[in-house]
């Protein structure tokens, strides 16, 4: 997450306290999907985790890893914002969104800590 500006009174200790929050529940369940637009690339699925657990997770382990656990639907476009190539747009599959979860989280790394 981008680091936040100076704030009053004690609205830094809340915004941390926010932030622990949502990892926790993050790591417990789907919460993060449920920020993204119904289509979506598996790179901005990777930044929004990145950002919400501040740590690195490499490209290829998260692409591979995220597409194996049955949550995502690819669809037949491609976001050409990015690059010539494009990324193909993803939808959630809901019917596997509850079951399949905890595989998905299995590539956070070390999320014990993250929780703290």
């Amino acid at each position: 997450m981008k680091a936040v500006p100076k704030l009053v009174f004690d609205h830094e200790e809340m915004v941390e306290a926010a932030k622990k929050r949502l990892r926790y529940k993050a790591a417990l369940h789907p919460i993060l999907f449920e920020l993204l637009p119904t289509r979506f690339t598996v790179p901005q699925l990777q930044i929004l985790y990145e950002s919400v657990f501040s740590t690195t997770i490499d490209k290829r382990n998260f692409s591979k890893r995220v597409l194996a656990t049955g949550l995502l639907i690819k669809l037949a476009e491609k976001d050409k914002a990015g690059s010539k190539r494009g990324a193909y747009y993803y939808k959630l599959n809901m019917q596997n969104y509850n079951e399949k979860f905890q595989a998905f989280m299995n590539f956070i790394p070390n999320p014990d800590a993250l929780l703290l």
